[in-house]
């Protein structure tokens, strides 16, 4: 059969550096993009009305103009990147590098299951425990711990990341 190409969809929360993962496909069509962006529920998170929503992207025709409505009826305003400018997107650009060097090159990927199971693994990882030097070298979602407890290991992708802790 071959290689394989997957698509991911996916959202970074540029303040907190939280990544969402919307979906993964072998065929992005428009239909696709737009099915799956009506179903996303951190767009619903009304919770944070005082910050502006704004979403980042690039020109692909697959952004249709339903994909931007869905988009600004939670309040979100798109801009569009220029033509060929990925270094205007930054944050997406370091998201793809990050995952695909300290994940995907460690694995043979066994189809769109293990492919959608690496990437999700990943980006709980990186979400919840992998340090970020733009917030301190905290993860998006930390918690404080307490200094007196025993030290513990969480390890995850078969060792391939591993987070030690007190708890």
């Amino acid at each position: 059969m071959g290689p394989r190409v997957f698509y991911v969809l996916f959202f970074i929360n540029i303040h907190t550096r939280k990544v969402h993962i919307a979906g993964i496909t072998k065929h992005p069509k428009k239909e696709w993009i737009t099915e799956t962006t009506k179903t996303l529920k951190f767009l619903c998170d009304e919770s944070k009305t005082d910050t502006k929503k704004l979403l980042i992207r690039d020109r692909d025709t697959k952004f249709t103009e339903e994909f931007d409505q869905i988009l600004k009826s939670h309040g979100i305003e798109i801009k569009e990147l220029p033509y060929k400018s990925p270094n205007l997107n930054p944050y997406a650009e370091a998201w793809v590098s990050t995952i695909k060097r300290e994940c995907l090159d460690y694995f043979a990927v066994f189809g769109k299951e293990h492919f959608e199971y690496l990437v999700k693994e990943y980006a709980n990882y990186y979400n919840t425990l992998r340090p970020h030097s733009g917030l301190n070298d905290r993860p998006p979602e930390s918690v404080e711990t307490k200094s007196n407890k025993d030290i513990h290991c969480d390890s995850r992708l078969g060792g391939l990341t591993k987070h030690y802790y007190r708890g």
